[in-house]
């Protein structure tokens, strides 16, 4: 628990998450895919969870209890070692910094609440909206790993570590498939929204229907590839919301995008696993419908957003706010 905390109190994955989106936009000029560039991020996520899940059961398996649980985290201590080096000695500042600027400063906090309340030649609702989807998003995707374990390895199921495992790496192959829909079709973001929510759909209504399938295994590793795209709608959104603000707001934006997910994951995480553990007994896979709900909500605000703001389109978009800014500073 005092580690959780201190985790916590650095802003965990999302904190990081939101640099590394906020780095990419400020370094991405004109005339390159946002889109698909920071859509290499969670691919490449995908790609260390896919080392990780494999890695992890087989250290486990092969030295037990304790060493199969201390070793991997004395390993992830140095790797994180690593890029905390590779972070201050390696990546470069994006933006100059301001003469009399400080690290912690009342500053960091108005420019986010400038996203709002400046008026602008575009109305901010959107973003607002977009910022509501992203963190019902993150608290079900957030939540949803720790449920699948504790779904996989109680009846019917009874998986082994080793077997979890391979289901992780399934789940992390989507991020692959996503990055490369991303790549094809990034000048269509809202359409490529609604078919990651038809994609985390179908799979987590095969994951909610399995135990009552014949082959209950196949059933889940069906599910896993039915939900290959179903990442790309987070990174689409998140996109989204970054090119709807000014090249020197993406910091405040990002700043505001990881203290939302941070609090849905505060939010959202115990409640969902309260709900698994509420509704195991009537119906094993009833939160996995649940979370069907949320996505279908999120597609909703979507199509909301798409063509109840078309002015919103997001090149015209850019095109208006960076006129008032030198890219060639990036």
């Amino acid at each position: 628990m005092i580690g959780i905390f201190l985790l916590g109190l650095g802003g965990n994955i999302a904190s990081l998450n939101g640099g590394s989106y906020a780095y990419i936009a400020d370094i991405t000029v004109k005339g390159r895919s946002r889109y698909f560039r920071q859509a290499l991020l969670p691919a490449a996520v995908g790609a260390a969870g896919i080392v990780g899940s494999l890695g992890g059961s087989s250290w486990f398996q092969r030295l037990g209890f304790p060493l199969g649980i201390s070793q991997p985290f004395w390993f992830a201590v140095g790797v994180s070692g690593f890029c905390l080096l590779y972070t201050i000695f390696a990546i470069k500042e994006t933006c100059p910094r301001k003469p009399g600027s400080q690290l912690c400063a009342l500053s960091n906090i108005t420019g986010i609440i400038q996203l709002f309340k400046v008026k602008r030649k575009t109305p901010r609702w959107p973003l607002g909206v977009l910022c509501l989807m992203l963190s019902l998003l993150w608290g079900m995707y957030n939540a949803l790993p720790g449920i699948f374990v504790t779904y996989l390895v109680g009846p019917p199921f009874c998986w082994s570590p080793g077997f979890v495992g391979y289901f992780q790496v399934a789940i992390g192959g989507g991020f692959f498939v996503s990055a490369v829909a991303i790549r094809l079709f990034n000048k269509y973001p809202y359409v490529l929204m609604m078919v990651g929510y038809i994609s985390g759909i179908g799979c987590l209504t095969l994951v909610g229907l399995s135990s009552y399938t014949p082959n209950k295994d196949v059933t889940l590793f069906i599910a896993a590839a039915i939900g290959c795209v179903q990442s790309s709608s987070n990174t689409l959104v998140r996109t989204t919301m970054s090119k709807m603000v000014g090249p020197e707001e993406q910091g405040s934006l990002f700043g505001l995008v990881s203290f939302v997910t941070n609090l849905s994951g505060v939010v959202f995480v115990p409640l969902w696993n309260f709900v698994y553990s509420s509704t195991l007994s009537i119906i094993p896979g009833m939160v996995f419908f649940i979370f069907v709900g949320v996505i279908v909500i999120c597609a909703i605000l979507t199509g909301f957003v798409k063509f109840k703001a078309p002015e919103m389109a997001e090149e015209t978009l850019v095109k208006e706010e960076k006129e008032d800014y030198d890219l060639s500073k990036l």
